[in-house]
């Protein structure tokens, strides 16, 4: 049974992770590699507060989120005014960054001792302490984040961040905010992913640099790949997929050293297998194009900006 609540409170966490990450990379076309450095500093932000600084816990949560959010906006804001390649190579310099700061400010992080005995909350007589009442608490936020993503992306605002992924120049002339849209979305997948590092911190009690290398951000990527990055559900279920994996090898009772080589192996010839059968993931849908192809909603390039209340026009 505890085996059982362990793995869905993992699947909860790295389902924020996954979906905020889709929202970012699949609806609005902006590919990161520094997911695992927005989740660490929102884990960071929450331990040194609650177990150093002795604050609030909602307090601490919101600072977290906030923390993460502008990491986000740090990463977004110099790169996104240049062009779409840049924000990947300072992605990619946020997480060595990052990770350096997580290693060696043992003043703030413990170091690579990292930071041990952080509390699971409590909200006035509530007492979410076991581990089926953490999971309780995970399933709730891991629903609310994949709901709201999902509700955003249905909406016309939805509509308009297909419309930027799908053709910068077109939005461009129907009016649209491209910056300054895209740094939004990018803080607030960053503020998701900074709450799932408080919760991964409540969970284990105890966070190090490891849970947030440049590995764990590409575990991330893998799984929205798998699921459908395009698809908010998609992202939830690769997550699980990607999480099952290893676990699957370890009921199969191989030794460690075989069990990891085995895993990296498996999940090379999925994503090779996936790329030559269903390059859009297992749940994924075709993106749109200039010639008028379904979009991840399933309309032409056309009705996405019709339902924009925007008249069609020639890039």
């Amino acid at each position: 049974m505890s085996f059982i609540v362990s793995l869905i409170t993992m699947i909860c966490i790295f389902g924020i992770l996954s979906v905020s990450l889709g929202l970012m990379t699949g609806h609005l076309g902006i590919f990161s590699m520094a997911h695992a450095a927005l989740f660490g500093l929102g884990a960071y932000t929450y331990a040194f507060l609650t177990v150093r600084a002795e604050a609030n816990v909602a307090v601490a949560v919101i600072a977290a989120m906030g923390v993460a959010a502008l990491g986000g906006a740090i990463m977004a804001i110099p790169s996104l005014r240049v062009s779409g390649d840049y924000f990947l190579v300072a992605s990619f310099a946020l997480q060595i960054v990052a990770t350096s700061l997580f290693e060696n400010w043992t003043d703030v992080t413990g170091g690579t001792a990292g930071i041990p005995g952080i509390l699971r909350p409590e909200v006035g007589p509530l007492s979410f302490v076991t581990d089926i009442d953490f999971m309780i608490i995970c399933l709730i936020a891991v629903a609310l984040v994949t709901l709201l993503t999902w509700f955003v992306v249905r909406s016309p605002y939805g509509r308009m961040l297909h419309v930027i992924r799908d053709d910068e120049t077109v939005a461009a002339t129907m009016g649209k905010p491209i910056a300054s849209t895209k740094v939004t979305v990018v803080m607030v997948c960053a503020a998701f992913a900074g709450l799932a590092g408080v919760l991964y911190g409540q969970y284990l009690m105890y966070i190090s640099p490891a849970s947030f290398e440049v590995h764990v951000s590409v575990t991330i990527v893998t799984m929205i790949v798998v699921g459908g990055m395009n698809n908010v559900w998609g992202t939830l279920v690769g997550s699980a997929i990607i999480l099952l994996i290893p676990e699957a090898l370890r009921m199969m009772q191989m030794p460690p050293d075989v069990a990891g080589p085995m895993q990296q192996v498996f999940f090379g010839a999925l994503l090779v297998v996936l790329m030559f059968v269903r390059p859009q993931g297992l749940f994924g849908e075709r993106t749109s194009s200039m010639t008028g192809r379904k979009s991840t909603n399933g309309s032409t390039k056309n009705d996405v900006q019709l339902k924009t209340g925007e008249p069609s026009r020639v890039a």
